[in-house]
């Protein structure tokens, strides 16, 4: 991500360099998901377009989009509104009404990753130096169980959705949540994306934040919210989760990729395994979705 700092009129704008590409199509329906919700009062920057009419541009042989920049920082832990912010943004997405597409895939859920990648991947580390190696091959057993415990989702609950409502993506901006990287946008079950975000907002050091918790379900259900959250739907953010993991260590490893990108990637990897998630945590938020 770039800033452009313009001179007439004085501006900023945010330049997002697509490694992958990217497709027109797709990003006029998420731009039009992102038109809805910001009618219905969620903040997020604006996707601007080029002077053909385009979302994407090629510069210097990158494909690049570009939105208007928001200057503000990350939200802490102890955000003042932030569980009330994230309760009434959920309940916002999941009653957009926006048509889900039934004639594609059901889910936008990468697949789970094969066991025994685990292991092949952390026989591969010390030979590249990397210092993930034996975290994750401790990790193993139960990042497998983990992914042995995801159900698949029903696809007659499915709403369209952000996706990816975590910490990251959100910036405070003077007092106000605004809410960023609408790329994920897709179908989902809105109880597998409530249940998966009090996870990435409200647990610390591998302790669940009861209280701000049931702050933001109060506040889902206060705007309107329908989600439900069982065991199956308490699961629901761990086939991001592992995909995420596995990329960031099959990156590690790449030697074809930057040296600055797969450092990024190497602590990406030993982060995430130094705080790896806990069943029991998952087991805490069914309680908290009984209580609904």
């Amino acid at each position: 991500m770039w800033r452009l700092d313009l001179e007439e009129p004085r501006r900023s704008l945010a330049v997002k360099e697509l490694f992958a590409g990217g497709d027109e199509q797709r990003i006029a329906i998420e731009n039009g998901y992102r038109d809805l919700a910001v009618a219905a009062g969620i903040r997020a920057p604006a996707n601007l377009r080029t002077v053909d009419g385009c979302y994407l541009a090629e510069v210097a042989g990158a494909v690049v989009r570009v939105s208007t920049w928001v200057d503000g920082s990350e939200p802490r832990p102890d955000e003042s509104g932030a569980p009330e912010w994230l309760g009434r943004t959920l309940a916002t997405l999941h009653t957009l009404g926006h048509p889900v597409d039934h004639s594609g895939p059901t889910s936008t859920d990468p697949p789970i990753p094969d066991p025994g990648i685990w292991l092949e991947l952390a026989e591969q580390g010390p030979a590249a130096g990397r210092p993930w190696a034996s975290a994750l091959a401790r990790a193993a057993p139960a990042l497998s169980g983990l992914g042995a415990a995801v159900q698949p989702a029903d696809a007659n609950r499915m709403v369209v959705s952000h996706h990816d409502v975590q910490p990251s993506n959100v910036l405070v901006e003077t007092g106000e949540f605004v809410l960023l990287d609408w790329d994920g946008v897709g179908p989902i079950d809105p109880g597998r994306e409530l249940a998966s975000r009090l996870y990435t907002w409200h647990v610390h050091e591998n302790r669940l934040d009861k209280d701000a918790a049931r702050r933001t379900l109060r506040a889902y259900r206060a705007a309107g919210g329908h989600a439900v959250i069982g065991e199956a739907e308490a699961y629901g953010g761990i086939p991001d989760a592992l995909a995420y993991l596995k990329g960031q260590a099959q990156a590690s490893l790449d030697t074809s990729l930057p040296a600055a990108m797969r450092e990024h990637s190497t602590r990406e990897t030993s982060e995430l395994l130094a705080d790896p998630p806990q069943p029991e945590i998952f087991q805490a938020i069914v309680e908290l979705g009984r209580t609904m």
